[in-house]
């Protein structure tokens, strides 16, 4: 396809000449946009704005409904299609599916409000914690000012929020590096969590299997921020949480601002697999949509608003990103392990039985072939083209040359609701004090609690696995002009959540790897 067809015209998630969702045509696509009600931010949304208003009185006639009417919503048991105490039902977390299902999940919610409200033009809003860090004010006080039930608010079964409302999620969880380091990861398989270890067909047990490898999206402000409100949102009953949707509408607009410059996976693994009897309609009917069919916000009844951007996907002005993606993609179809080289693609592999734990970092020494780690470490530091708005230019860049990234597989970990995981290389003197911003720190993770035992198709628990780039770490420690020795000190730290009631856990991974992606 020469490069003018690929000169495309992209909004909210669509992306043209041939990379629309497989089931819609452009013209189809574009038709569809300003005609659907548009999800906004719950920003500047007072607690009597018609959208909270909306959104307030549905959960309370969901709450309000009896479990037994068989011909209403009732808000536990929507919320036990995710999971309930018995652990995670349908949802999935660790794998490439948890972007997609979450997407019809939410849309289910948005169509139930509307039915119940008798509001067509409701949009389910989104927390967008990178702006505004403190939780929603509308969702924190147990009346409204006019002295109704704010059914927003939680305090069921004893169950209650533990974050403080005057506190913002941290920087280093939802801060516009994080979120700008997001929308630069490519492939998808990077970016929305990959596919389970071993997948080899289309079983809907695939969907449930937690052996995928997670991101920067999931491992840190998803997981993070569920842990972090405490209550419901760090366990598999986290939708009983209103706050919830707010949270995942979030990560959905944020895949539909990443598709305006990145292509979905074409895997007919992901794409074709179907989330069969998943979901509801409004009449109480099963939904049972397949993942091609949750490409496109539009299609499902909402938009974000998102301009239209032209950019250029054309092999010819793009390959060193299009050689990148294409790289990550086969080794996550075909991870290679224990010092393997082909097709620019060099991996280490280190087995260890030690535990990270709070005074006692693990740290894992790697032995990596020295001229890879030189190439790494003394490449040219890319801008993210964020001040002339040329994304596409500043991607190319970024991809070209060597980048290293690190795989901790099947981590063990214990406390995961009041712990987060942080990595640094080669830093001495590790501990709890040691912040953030000192140039060995790689980036961190958390776990969510997946619970005891199983819930229908539930099934059971792989340990998560988890990518960090240690690209700009290297750069930052071995940049200097000295040459680098042929090791990486990966240091593992658990520590406890900011305002977590309770004591830090420990990680255990069976295996720590390191690849080297030349381009």
């Amino acid at each position: 396809m020469d490069s003018t067809r690929r000169m495309v015209l992209v909004q909210g998630g669509v992306i043209g000449a041939g990379i629309i969702a497989n089931s819609l045509s452009s013209v189809a696509a574009l038709a569809a946009l300003d005609t659907k009600p548009q999800r906004r931010s719950l920003r500047g949304l007072a607690w009597k704005d018609p959208i909270v208003a909306t959104y307030r009185d549905a959960v309370g006639i969901m709450k309000q409904t009896p479990p037994t009417d068989k011909f209403k919503f009732n808000w536990v048991q929507l919320a036990n299609i995710h999971g309930s105490n018995r652990g995670y039902r349908y949802c999935p977390h660790g794998n490439w599916y948890f972007l997609p299902w979450h997407r019809a999940y939410t849309a289910m919610y948005e169509r139930i409000v509307r039915d119940l409200t008798k509001n067509d033009a409701f949009a389910m809003p989104f927390w967008d914690w990178t702006a505004d860090p403190l939780m929603p004010e509308v969702f924190l006080s147990e009346k409204t000012p006019d002295g109704k039930t704010n059914w927003l608010y939680v305090n069921e079964d004893g169950t209650k929020r533990t974050w403080p409302a005057n506190r913002p999620m941290p920087p280093d969880v939802v801060g516009p590096k994080v979120l700008t380091d997001i929308l630069k990861d490519t492939p998808y398989e990077i970016f929305g969590t990959s596919r389970p270890r071993g997948q080899d067909s289309l079983d809907p047990s695939w969907i449930i299997n937690r052996g995928g490898v997670q991101g920067l999206l999931e491992r840190t402000p998803h997981n993070t921020v569920h842990n972090n409100i405490g209550g419901w949102m760090p366990t598999p009953a986290s939708p009983r949480d209103p706050i919830f949707f707010m949270h995942h509408c979030n990560f959905d607009r944020i895949w539909a601002v990443w598709n305006l410059q990145f292509q979905n996976s074409k895997d007919r693994l992901w794409a074709d697999m179907p989330f069969k009897d998943n979901f509801l309609n409004v009449d109480g009917s099963l939904w049972s949509p397949q993942v091609s069919d949750l490409y496109v916000p539009e299609t499902l009844g909402y938009t974000y608003g998102l301009k239209p951007l032209v950019t250029a996907f054309a092999a010819t002005a793009q390959p060193h990103l299009l050689a990148l993606q294409n790289k990550l993609t086969t080794f996550f179809a075909s991870p290679r392990l224990a010092g393997t080289a082909s097709e620019g693609v060099t991996a280490i592999s280190v087995d260890t039985t030690k535990t990270a734990t709070p005074t006692d970092p693990l740290v894992v020494p790697i032995q990596v072939p020295e001229e890879a780690l030189i190439a790494v470490a003394h490449r040219n530091p890319v801008g993210s083209g964020v001040e002339v708005m040329d994304f596409s230019a500043a991607l190319e860049e970024a991809a070209s040359g060597t980048r290293a990234k690190a795989f901790l597989r099947d981590v063990a970990v214990t406390d995961p609701r009041t712990t987060e995981f942080r990595v640094f290389i080669g830093r001495d003197n590790l501990n709890a004090d040691t912040p953030v911003t000192d140039p060995h720190y790689v980036g961190m993770f958390s776990v969510l609690d997946h619970g005891e035992g199983g819930d229908g198709a539930n099934g059971g628990h792989a340990a998560p696995s988890f990518v960090l780039d240690l690209t700009d770490a290297i750069q930052r420690v071995h940049g200097s002009g000295e040459r680098p020795p042929g090791l990486i000190q990966l240091q593992l730290l658990p520590v406890l959540n900011e305002a977590a009631i309770g004591k830090a856990g420990t990680a255990t991974p069976k295996r720590v790897e390191v690849i080297f992606v030349s381009v």
